[in-house]
């Protein structure tokens, strides 16, 4: 039985990518794995003096450098890495933390080169993040549900979900649907800093709700057909699982983790970024909604692809399959 210590204090989110990560997979895992959290530093300071786990799973955050003297000797650190690393004011303590971990887990391929660019010699597993196959899943479609947001239910319905921010180019999603005004197009996220939702005013066919609850959103990501996500440098955006496990239909830019969650022509159709990016992904999208087959094809591939391989069950038994490698 190994013992790991997570340096990471819970956050009680359930959009906590991490912790939703850990819960997903140590759940799964406890007869070989010992998981253990702590709520506080002076916790898992005091966890780490009397259990010596195996392992300290940390996530690379700067506040690590204060627990690491207090591992016990025996203790090997290793991050779960869930971003692209990029030099920021705090390199210099990342520096430190990446070249003091004995193993890095990275959740991409894409993640996981970032790390290489900078740390060439380091040992970096990849496990792509999953998703619970029971909760999202198109049994809840519910077009009803939609309608006390204005939407008709009657019409395919295109989705986004995600902050309305730069990084996430919403504003593609906007320009899209300039060009079907016989489509309902619905916008899930907080407004952060984009132009999108001004841009929006006045088209009758774009729906914006700020905030929703885990059990909305799956009941909306299996109530829409089609879902498109112009979204660069995502490591491993967690709504693309949920919208493949949902059976919509992905059209996603071709860029970092998308490209790994998504096989292009298989269960989603992937558009590189070009000038005709927007024309690409209208071409696409009108596509389908003229080939209902194709259409079909997709999501039923899409569910398909999670239920074998991007369900939690499968994901727990790489990451134990990491440890028990180490």
């Amino acid at each position: 039985m190994l013992t790991i210590l997570s340096l990471k204090i819970p956050s009680g989110k359930p959009t906590d990518a991490v912790d939703t990560v850990n819960h997903n997979v140590f759940s799964r895992l406890t007869d070989s794995i010992q998981f253990i959290e702590g709520r506080s530093w002076l916790e898992i300071i005091r966890l780490a003096r009397r259990l010596r786990p195996d392992y300290a799973l940390g996530i690379g955050s700067v506040g690590e450098i204060l627990l690491l003297p207090f591992l016990p000797r025996k203790t090997r650190y290793g991050i779960a890495w869930h971003t692209l690393l990029r030099k920021t004011l705090a390199w210099p303590v990342r520096i430190w933390l990446f070249q003091t971990a004995h193993f890095v887990i990275a959740v991409s391929t894409c993640a996981a080169q970032t790390v290489k660019n900078f740390f060439p010699e380091k040992q970096v597993a990849v496990v792509l993040n999953g998703v619970d196959t029971d909760f999202f899943t198109p049994q809840k479609a519910n077009k009803h549900f939609l309608e006390k947001f204005g939407i008709n239910g009657s019409k395919p319905i295109v989705l986004f979900v995600g902050a309305l921010i730069r990084r996430k180019r919403p504003e593609i999603f906007v320009e899209v649907a300039k060009q079907h005004p016989e489509l309902e197009f619905l916008l899930v996220g907080r407004n952060g800093d984009s132009s999108a939702l001004a841009d929006a005013k006045g088209l009758l066919n774009v729906h914006w709700i700020p905030n929703l609850s885990r059990e909305e959103i799956a009941t909306v990501m299996a109530s829409s057909d089609i879902f498109l996500f112009p979204s660069i440098h995502e490591p491993c955006a967690a709504v693309i699982p949920e919208a493949l496990a949902s059976g919509l239909v992905l059209l996603a830019s071709k860029d970092c983790g998308n490209a790994e969650l998504i096989r292009n022509g298989i269960d989603g159709i992937l558009i590189e970024q070009s000038e005709a990016e927007i024309e690409k992904f209208d071409q696409q999208l009108t596509e389908l909604i003229k080939n209902p087959a194709l259409k079909k094809h997709y999501s039923e591939a899409a569910r398909k692809r999670c239920v074998e391989t991007l369900n939690w069950d499968a994901v727990a038994k790489q990451y134990e399959k990491v440890f028990q490698s180490l």
